[in-house]
């Protein structure tokens, strides 16, 4: 029998997620409706999940200057060094 596979959101969202931690931080909070309107953003500029994949440097810019644009919006909640 066949072991399940992720499904190709969980490996964009976790990939979002490391370079957002990278960019703005750890403590940025990024919600699900957020993960697919970056992965929806992404595409719409040209981004291909499996360019990315195979290492192609533009891709990752594509979706570096997205998380980047998107983590500078205002509004954006960060979690409490408390939690």
């Amino acid at each position: 029998m066949d072991t399940p596979k992720d499904p190709p959101s969980v490996f964009a969202n976790r990939v979002i997620r490391q370079i957002a931690d990278h960019l703005l931080g750890e403590d940025l909070v990024i919600e699900p409706k957020d993960f697919m309107i970056l992965r929806l953003v992404y595409r719409r500029l040209g981004g291909t999940w499996d360019g990315l994949i195979h290492g192609n440097g533009k891709y990752l810019q594509i979706l570096e200057k997205t998380i980047t644009n998107w983590g500078k919006m205002p509004g954006r909640k960060r979690e409490s060094p408390d939690a």
